[in-house]
């Protein structure tokens, strides 16, 4: 038996990114590691895939600044919702954060990445490190 195979139901994984290479790109990496990407391009269309209920999502990895409904709006709507509260967040950024909104994503999101210092294998070891939990 492969080290790929795990059981019938993949771990659903949400990608919020307003950028669609990125959002692409993560998709395929989360893809060749065996786990089923669900995308949004906004925090609006990532409320509707939560609210359709259409999905299991395990973790979500969130673009911070994005047009329509921020990251931050997604987070804190996730946080009041007894279905998603527990679902860990990694949170994605562009920018250098000042230390009260690098402290509030700290203690909100179970990891931040920034967008500019991006390493493959810190994120495939970050996503496996957090569904375990």
């Amino acid at each position: 038996m492969s080290a790929q195979v795990k059981n019938d139901s993949k771990a659903v994984i949400l990608i919020v990114d307003d950028d669609d290479l990125l959002r692409n790109f993560y998709s395929r990496v989360l893809i060749a590691e065996g786990y089923e990407p669900v995308s949004a391009t906004n925090g609006e269309e990532a409320i509707n895939i939560l609210e359709s209920g259409k999905h299991d999502i395990r973790l979500s990895i969130i673009d911070l600044l994005m047009p329509v409904r921020t990251g931050w709006e997604l987070i804190q709507y996730m946080k009041k919702n007894d279905k998603y509260k527990d679902v860990p967040i990694i949170a994605i950024t562009g920018l250098a954060a000042s230390f009260d909104e690098f402290e509030k994503v700290k203690n909100t999101c179970q990891a931040v990445m920034h967008k500019g210092d991006f390493d493959l294998n810190k994120f495939k070891d970050t996503i496996k490190l957090h569904l375990k939990k």
